[in-house]
C-alpha cells in the first residue's frame, strides 16, 4: 500500500473493504452463462486444441482477449476456473477501490475523497459486476490505471513503455477499448506537453494493437471479435439502427433512474462548467464517460441485469460527481456543516437504493444458472461425444459437455450468424434458422418461458427459439426430455429423428 497514506486513510479503507467483501458476498454465487463461454475456450486451448469453441473452428467468440490469456493461466494451473475468476474479479475490485482513492486523493484533497468510494461500494451494479468473474474489473483496472499514469505525467518525462503498455491492454480488452485508448493516447499530450513522448507513446501502442490486430485476422480471420459482429454489427442509419439507439438511450435513462445518486452530476455540472471545463482532469474524466455512454447507444444497451455496459463509467461518473459537488460547495460557499449534510443525504439515499432494489432477477439467475451445472451432467449421458448440437446458451451446457461440438444459434461463437443472421425486434443476439438445419444437428437445446395462462411457449424466452420453431425443419425433431431450470423456465432437449438411439 501506498507509503504517503495517513493511519486515518488506512483505516477509512481497510473498513471500505471489509463492507464491500460483505455485500459482494451475498452475490457471489451468482453467474451468467456467458461466463463459461470463456472456460470453454480455456479447456480448449489449455489442451492443445488452439483457442477454439470447436475443435477446429476458429472464432473468437468472446469479449476480452487479455481476460482469456489470465483465466488460460489458472487453466494451465488446473485451479477451478469459476472459482479463480471470481476471485480475481474481487481483488481487481478493490484495487480499483484503491486507485479511486488516490485519484480522488490527488484531485480533491479533504474530506470528498473517501466519498468517491462511497458511491461505489454502496452501488449494486458495481457489487453485482466484481463478483462477476467478467474481464470488467480488469477493464476498469486498466482505465483507472491509465488514468492515474496520465494525470501525474510531467513534462520531459521519459517512461512511456508504461502507458503505451496500459493503452495496448485497454483496446484489447473489452470492444470499446479501441475508442478509449484513442482518447488517453490525445490526453497524453494534454498532460505532458511533450510531442516527442507523446509520439513514442503513440507509435509503441500502436505498434503493439497493430500486431494484435494481425494476429487476430490471421488466427480467426476477423479484425473484431465475433461478439461484435453477433451482439452489435450493425451499419450506422437505418430503421434498425434507430431503434437500437434509441434503447442505448433508454437503457442509459433507466440507469440513473435506479442510481439516482449520480443525477446531481447533471444537475451540477450547468453551475460548475464554466470553472471545470479548464481543468485537464474534469475533461478526461467527462470524455471516458461520454465515450462509455456514446459505445452503451451505439451497442443499444445489454440484456444482461444491472446495467453491465455502464459498468466501467460508475468510477469516473463517482470522481466527476465529487468535484462538481466541491466546486458548488465553493461556489456557493456551503458551510462544513451543510456540505457535511449533502453528503450524509446522498449516502443516505445510496444505502435505501440497495436494499430496497429489486434483486429478484439476480436470485432467479443464481438459481436457474446453478441448476444449469446440474442438469448439464444428465444431457451429458444422453448425448454421445461427437455429436452436433445447436443450442442458443452456449456457455454452462457446452462446457460440461466438451466432447460434443455445438452450433451457437445465435451466433455469438459461429461466424455464419453473427455476420449473416437476422434479428428480430429489439434483440440483442441474431439467428438463421435455414443455416442451423442445414448443418443437421443431431439434437436441438431450446428454451421454454411460461406465460401468464401458465403455458411454456417459445414466444416468452428468446427470438431465437421462436424462429428455429417456425422453421419447417423443426418437424424433423422430436421432444426428449424437459429439465425445469426454475419455476416459469424450462430447457426442452430435442432429437433428431434420423439420429440412432
Amino acid at each position: 500500500m501506498d507509503k504517503t497514506l495517513s493511519r486515518n486513510e488506512i483505516l477509512f479503507l481497510l473498513v471500505l473493504y471489509v463492507i464491500f467483501l460483505f455485500l459482494s458476498m451475498q452475490f457471489f454465487g451468482w453467474i451468467v452463462d456467458d461466463l463459461y463461454i470463456y472456460f470453454r475456450y480455456v479447456n480448449n486451448f489449455v489442451n492443445g486444441k488452439g483457442i477454439v469453441y470447436n475443435s477446429g473452428e476458429y472464432v473468437e467468440g468472446f469479449s476480452g482477449f487479455s481476460w482469456f490469456i489470465l483465466l488460460s493461466l489458472f487453466g494451465y494451473l488446473g485451479l477451478p476456473l469459476e472459482l479463480s475468476a471470481k476471485i480475481l474479479s474481487l481483488l481487481l475490485a478493490l484495487l480499483n477501490l484503491f486507485l479511486v482513492f488516490k485519484i480522488s486523493r490527488k484531485l480533491n484533497p479533504g474530506i470528498l475523497s473517501y466519498f468517491v468510494c462511497i458511491l461505489m461500494i454502496f452501488n449494486i451494479p458495481f457489487i453485482l459486476w466484481s463478483a462477476s468473474g467478467f474481464e470488467i474489473m480488469l477493464y476498469i483496472f486498466l482505465l483507472l490505471s491509465g488514468f492515474y499514469q496520465i494525470i501525474n505525467l510531467k513534462t520531459g518525462t521519459r517512461n512511456f513503455s508504461l502507458v503505451s503498455v496500459i493503452i495496448f491492454l485497454i483496446a484489447v480488452t473489452r470492444p470499446e477499448g479501441i475508442l478509449m485508448s484513442l482518447a488517453y493516447l490525445v490526453f497524453i499530450y494534454i498532460f505532458s506537453g511533450d510531442r516527442t513522448f507523446s509520439f513514442k507513446a503513440a507509435v509503441l501502442s500502436g505498434l503493439m494493437i497493430v500486431s494484435f490486430l494481425i494476429f487476430r485476422v490471421i488466427y480467426f480471420q476477423d479484425l473484431l471479435p465475433n461478439t461484435y459482429y453477433a451482439k452489435i454489427g450493425q451499419h450506422f442509419f437505418g430503421y434498425y439502427e434507430m431503434r437500437s439507439y434509441k434503447h442505448g438511450v433508454l437503457y442509459i435513462l433507466d440507469f440513473f433512474k435506479h442510481n439516482i445518486q449520480f443525477i446531481p452530476l447533471v444537475i451540477l455540472i450547468p453551475f460548475t462548467v464554466k470553472k471545470l471545463i479548464s481543468q485537464r482532469s474534469f475533461l478526461f474524466i467527462i470524455t471516458i464517460i461520454f465515450l462509455q455512454f456514446f459505445f452503451t447507444v451505439f451497442s443499444g444497451g445489454d440484456w444482461m441485469v444491472q446495467y453491465r455496459f455502464i459498468i466501467p463509467a460508475i468510477p469516473f461518473l463517482s470522481l466527476a460527481l465529487v468535484i462538481c459537488l466541491k466546486e458548488f460547495i465553493v461556489l456557493k460557499k456551503i458551510n462544513f456543516t451543510a456540505s457535511g449534510v449533502i453528503i450524509t443525504v446522498l449516502t443516505l439515499i445510496m444505502i435505501y437504493n440497495m436494499v430496497s432494489e429489486d434483486k429478484s432477477v439476480i436470485k432467479k439467475e443464481t438459481v436457474m444458472w446453478n441448476k444449469l451445472k446440474e442438469f448439464s451432467s444428465d444431457m451429458k449421458k444422453n448425448i454421445s461425444s461427437g455429436s452436433l448440437v445447436a443450442n442458443g446458451s452456449s456457455g454452462i451446457i457446452p462446457y460440461y459437455l466438451e466432447d460434443v461440438s455445438f452450433l451457437d444459434i445465435v451466433g455469438l461463437t459461429n461466424r455464419k450468424i453473427a455476420k449473416d443472421g437476422v434479428r428480430s425486434s429489439a434483440w440483442f443476439e441474431k439467428s438463421l434458422p435455414a443455416y442451423v438445419y442445414a448443418n443437421d444437428p443431431g439434437w436441438l437445446i431450446m428454451w421454454k418461458k411460461k406465460n401468464a395462462d401458465g403455458v411454456y411457449t417459445f414466444e416468452d424466452a428468446n427470438p431465437c427459439y421462436v424462429d428455429m420453431a417456425r422453421d419447417e425443419n423443426f418437424k424433423r425433431y422430436s421432444l426428449y426430455k424437459s429439465y425445469d431450470v426454475y419455476d416459469d423456465v424450462r430447457v426442452e432437449l430435442y432429437k433428431n429423428n434420423n439420429t440412432p438411439r
